[in-house]
């Protein structure tokens, strides 16, 4: 794997973790690479992601869980790749998102910058996420897993990266001025 795809992975990995954004095993990253995928291995630590960390897989195949070593949002992460022209999704669990995913059905930023950029953030019920999240971010650059995280679509890592770190702040200032 080239070392240019290693230290984009591992300076997201380091900005998620350093943010907050991530618990110290939870989340995780791919993009697509000369038609594969490339994916944070399952239960790795995106803060301090080594070079076997990432594992590349078929884009469209379905994967044996049982011996592949990537995440297990795998598949979700491939149906992403199959239904938009992203280049790159992040997986996180920004603290303040999370904790309005469990109050609302559509997250909509109060700042200027996260109305601007994210416009609404629809929340999708777990048992939802590969039949919603692929087709929703046709349309929207970040979705909501209730009570669990967010699914980030960009056309580079760094663009995710800044859409999820918008989205992160975005709902803190949401709630905190819910709050007032």
């Amino acid at each position: 794997m080239q070392d240019n795809i290693f230290h984009q992975f591992r300076q997201a990995g380091e900005d998620l973790a350093s943010h907050g954004l991530i618990s110290t095993h939870g989340g995780n990253m791919s993009i697509r690479h000369r038609g594969r995928l490339i994916i944070t291995a399952h239960f790795s630590r995106l803060g301090r992601l080594e070079p076997g960390d990432l594992v590349e897989v078929p884009l469209r195949e379905e994967l044996d869980h049982v011996t592949s070593d990537a995440s297990q949002d795998v598949a979700l992460h491939q149906l992403i790749y199959k239904f938009t022209p992203a280049g790159a999704v992040i997986h996180a669990h920004p603290a303040y998102a999370v904790a309005l995913s469990l109050r609302l059905d559509v997250i909509t930023p109060r700042d200027l910058e996260g109305s601007v950029l994210l416009k609404e953030i629809p929340v999708v019920p777990a048992a939802a996420l590969t039949s919603e999240i692929p087709q929703l971010l046709q349309s929207r650059l970040a979705v909501m897993a209730r009570g669990h995280g967010s699914y980030v679509a960009g056309k580079t890592l760094d663009e995710a990266l800044a859409c999820t770190s918008a989205l992160a702040l975005s709902c803190k200032i949401t709630w905190l001025a819910g709050r007032s």
